[in-house]
């Protein structure tokens, strides 16, 4: 219990401040710069797994990308990786609607992360990212805006419950 709400204290003191009421003129602007941002991410998410899948890259620079990836959506790969799934949710809805954009991102990163830590051995690391990444992909509704490249939230979700199934049959 003491870790959630040291992971809950940590969340509050790095997330940005309640949104009021949007203003017109900025919410469209907004909107497009974090389009812009979660574009980035992705790019940088893209290559990522390339690399992965190749066993090109190490869990050092994994890391790297993967922290890079978050912070262009404004979230932290350590809270993700820290925080229990109430308090992940929490970080992609602050106002209690999960941020399609944000939510994705986090999911993505947290897969990434899974699949990193599988490749690593680390299968405790493994279970906790994938279990993650599944509970918010399924926040992402079918049909929504992914960036190029990506498959629809449905799909990776079955994705990772075969990398789940995998794993604990290696218990």
């Amino acid at each position: 219990m003491k870790l959630v709400n040291t992971c809950t204290s940590l969340w509050r003191l790095s997330a940005p401040p309640p949104r009021t009421a949007p203003v017109k003129n900025t919410s469209v602007m907004q909107r497009d710069y974090i389009l812009r941002m979660i574009e980035q991410a992705a790019a940088v998410l893209r290559a990522l797994l390339h690399r992965l899948l190749a066993r090109e890259t190490d869990t050092a620079e994994a890391t790297r990308d993967l922290r890079r990836a978050a912070a262009l959506g404004g979230l932290d790969l350590d809270l993700l990786r820290l925080c229990d799934e109430d308090t992940t949710l929490l970080m992609v809805a602050p106002g209690g609607e999960p941020e399609p954009g944000r939510t994705w991102l986090a999911a993505e990163v947290l897969y990434l992360d899974g699949v990193a830590a599988r490749l690593d051995d680390r299968r405790d690391a493994a279970v906790a990212s994938f279990a993650k990444a599944r509970l918010l992909f399924g926040l992402v509704q079918a049909g929504g805006v992914l960036p190029e490249g990506f498959p629809e939230a449905a799909e990776r979700m079955r994705e990772i419950d075969g990398r789940l199934a995998e794993l604990a049959g290696t218990a």
